[in-house]
Protein backbone atom coordinates (compact mmCIF):
# COMPACT_ATOMS: atom_id res chain seq x y z
CA UNK A 1 0.00 0.00 0.00
CA UNK A 2 1.55 3.76 -1.13
CA UNK A 3 2.09 5.79 1.95
CA UNK A 4 -0.55 8.20 2.94
CA UNK A 5 -0.66 11.32 4.73
CA UNK A 6 -0.94 10.36 8.68
CA UNK A 7 -0.71 6.67 7.82
CA UNK A 8 2.57 6.16 10.16
CA UNK A 9 0.62 7.79 12.94
CA UNK A 10 -1.92 6.41 12.81
CA UNK A 11 -0.79 2.53 12.54
CA UNK A 12 1.69 3.27 14.98
CA UNK A 13 -0.11 4.52 18.05
CA UNK A 14 -4.04 4.58 17.43
CA UNK A 15 -6.72 2.27 18.00
CA UNK A 16 -8.08 3.54 14.91
CA UNK A 17 -5.76 1.83 12.54
CA UNK A 18 -7.37 -1.44 12.22
CA UNK A 19 -10.19 0.80 10.88
CA UNK A 20 -8.14 2.74 8.49
CA UNK A 21 -7.05 -0.33 7.30
CA UNK A 22 -10.43 -1.94 7.05
CA UNK A 23 -10.91 1.19 4.73
CA UNK A 24 -8.26 1.37 2.56
CA UNK A 25 -8.98 -2.50 1.94
CA UNK A 26 -12.41 -1.60 1.04
CA UNK A 27 -10.78 1.22 -1.12
CA UNK A 28 -9.09 -1.21 -3.09
CA UNK A 29 -11.76 -3.45 -4.21
CA UNK A 30 -14.67 -0.73 -4.16
CA UNK A 31 -13.06 2.17 -4.92
CA UNK A 32 -16.72 4.35 -5.71
CA UNK A 33 -17.41 3.61 -2.36
CA UNK A 34 -14.84 4.65 -0.74
CA UNK A 35 -14.56 8.30 -2.69
CA UNK A 36 -16.26 9.93 0.76
CA UNK A 37 -13.47 9.18 2.77
CA UNK A 38 -10.06 10.93 2.23
CA UNK A 39 -6.98 8.23 2.08
CA UNK A 40 -5.33 7.76 5.19
CA UNK A 41 -8.57 9.61 7.43
CA UNK A 42 -6.33 11.26 9.58
CA UNK A 43 -5.83 14.75 8.08
CA UNK A 44 -4.07 18.25 9.00
CA UNK A 45 -6.65 20.65 9.17
CA UNK A 46 -5.60 23.40 6.23
CA UNK A 47 -8.02 25.99 4.62
CA UNK A 48 -9.26 23.70 2.05
CA UNK A 49 -10.79 21.83 4.98
CA UNK A 50 -14.43 22.73 6.53
CA UNK A 51 -15.23 21.74 9.28
CA UNK A 52 -18.40 19.48 8.60
CA UNK A 53 -20.08 16.17 8.63
CA UNK A 54 -20.64 13.58 5.82
CA UNK A 55 -23.21 10.63 6.71
CA UNK A 56 -22.31 8.92 3.72
CA UNK A 57 -18.71 8.99 4.58
CA UNK A 58 -19.46 8.35 8.15
CA UNK A 59 -21.70 5.35 7.16
CA UNK A 60 -18.29 4.06 5.45
CA UNK A 61 -16.21 4.26 8.37
CA UNK A 62 -18.87 2.89 10.50
CA UNK A 63 -19.20 -0.59 8.10
CA UNK A 64 -15.72 -1.32 7.25
CA UNK A 65 -14.87 -0.59 10.91
CA UNK A 66 -17.39 -3.20 12.43
CA UNK A 67 -17.30 -5.78 9.63
CA UNK A 68 -13.52 -5.62 9.76
CA UNK A 69 -12.40 -4.83 13.15
CA UNK A 70 -15.05 -4.75 15.23
CA UNK A 71 -14.54 -0.93 16.27
CA UNK A 72 -16.72 2.29 15.77
CA UNK A 73 -14.94 5.21 14.49
CA UNK A 74 -16.98 8.18 17.10
CA UNK A 75 -16.79 11.33 14.99
CA UNK A 76 -16.26 14.20 16.99
CA UNK A 77 -18.01 17.05 15.35
CA UNK A 78 -15.19 19.85 15.82
CA UNK A 79 -12.69 17.20 14.74
CA UNK A 80 -14.37 16.60 11.41
CA UNK A 81 -13.83 18.29 8.33
CA UNK A 82 -15.31 17.93 4.71
CA UNK A 83 -12.74 18.76 1.89
CA UNK A 84 -13.95 20.76 -1.68
CA UNK A 85 -14.85 17.52 -3.08
CA UNK A 86 -16.71 16.53 -0.26
CA UNK A 87 -14.33 13.80 1.23
CA UNK A 88 -14.27 13.53 5.30
CA UNK A 89 -11.06 13.70 7.06
CA UNK A 90 -10.63 13.88 10.90
CA UNK A 91 -7.89 15.72 12.95
CA UNK A 92 -9.08 12.67 15.49
CA UNK A 93 -11.50 10.50 16.65
CA UNK A 94 -12.41 8.30 19.44
CA UNK A 95 -13.09 5.05 18.81
CA UNK A 96 -15.52 2.64 20.72
CA UNK A 97 -15.03 -1.48 21.06
CA UNK A 98 -16.39 -4.24 23.28
CA UNK A 99 -15.14 -5.17 26.81
CA UNK A 100 -13.57 -8.02 24.55
CA UNK A 101 -10.91 -5.71 22.31
CA UNK A 102 -7.64 -5.95 23.52
CA UNK A 103 -7.44 -2.16 23.40
CA UNK A 104 -10.31 -1.69 26.02
CA UNK A 105 -7.70 -1.10 28.55
CA UNK A 106 -6.03 2.08 26.14
CA UNK A 107 -6.97 5.24 27.80
CA UNK A 108 -9.60 7.19 25.38
CA UNK A 109 -11.23 4.20 23.99
CA UNK A 110 -14.58 4.01 24.49
CA UNK A 111 -15.87 0.64 25.83
CA UNK A 112 -19.02 -0.55 25.30
CA UNK A 113 -21.27 -3.12 26.77
CA UNK A 114 -22.99 -5.19 23.66
CA UNK A 115 -23.57 -3.70 19.91
CA UNK A 116 -26.24 -2.23 20.73
CA UNK A 117 -24.57 0.49 23.24
CA UNK A 118 -22.15 0.75 20.36
CA UNK A 119 -24.55 1.85 17.67
CA UNK A 120 -25.91 4.35 20.68
CA UNK A 121 -22.46 5.71 20.84
CA UNK A 122 -22.52 6.31 17.08
CA UNK A 123 -25.74 8.04 17.26
CA UNK A 124 -24.59 10.45 20.39
CA UNK A 125 -21.69 11.71 19.17
CA UNK A 126 -22.90 12.68 15.69
CA UNK A 127 -25.11 14.74 17.55
CA UNK A 128 -27.17 17.82 15.40
CA UNK A 129 -24.41 17.79 13.01
CA UNK A 130 -26.06 14.25 11.44
CA UNK A 131 -29.17 12.84 11.73
CA UNK A 132 -29.08 8.74 13.00
CA UNK A 133 -31.65 8.49 10.24
CA UNK A 134 -29.32 10.18 7.44
CA UNK A 135 -26.46 7.65 8.76
CA UNK A 136 -29.38 4.83 8.70
CA UNK A 137 -29.96 5.29 5.42
CA UNK A 138 -26.02 5.31 4.39
CA UNK A 139 -25.37 2.07 6.42
CA UNK A 140 -28.60 0.24 4.82
CA UNK A 141 -27.61 1.42 1.03
CA UNK A 142 -23.61 0.13 2.05
CA UNK A 143 -24.83 -3.19 3.78
CA UNK A 144 -26.77 -4.05 0.76
CA UNK A 145 -24.14 -2.87 -1.50
CA UNK A 146 -21.74 -5.06 0.03
CA UNK A 147 -24.44 -8.19 0.42
CA UNK A 148 -23.68 -8.06 4.12
CA UNK A 149 -26.48 -10.18 5.83
CA UNK A 150 -27.49 -7.82 8.21
CA UNK A 151 -26.45 -4.15 9.40
CA UNK A 152 -23.75 -4.16 11.09
CA UNK A 153 -25.31 -2.92 14.32
CA UNK A 154 -28.67 -3.80 15.71
CA UNK A 155 -31.59 -1.52 16.43
CA UNK A 156 -32.28 0.06 20.11
CA UNK A 157 -34.87 2.01 21.87
CA UNK A 158 -32.91 5.10 20.95
CA UNK A 159 -31.26 4.29 17.37
CA UNK A 160 -34.60 3.08 15.63
CA UNK A 161 -33.18 4.79 12.99
CA UNK A 162 -31.11 1.87 11.96
CA UNK A 163 -33.71 -0.39 11.35
CA UNK A 164 -34.60 -1.15 7.87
Amino acid sequence: MPYLPGMAYVAMTSPLAPVVAALEGLRRRQPALTRCVTPGLVITATPEWSRAMNPEAAAVLLVAGWTRARRVPLLIPGETFVDRTGRLGVRRAHVAVLSDDPCAVTPGVVVARDRAELLDLVAEHAGDEMPAWELARHVRRLTALLAIPASPLPVTRTNRAFSA
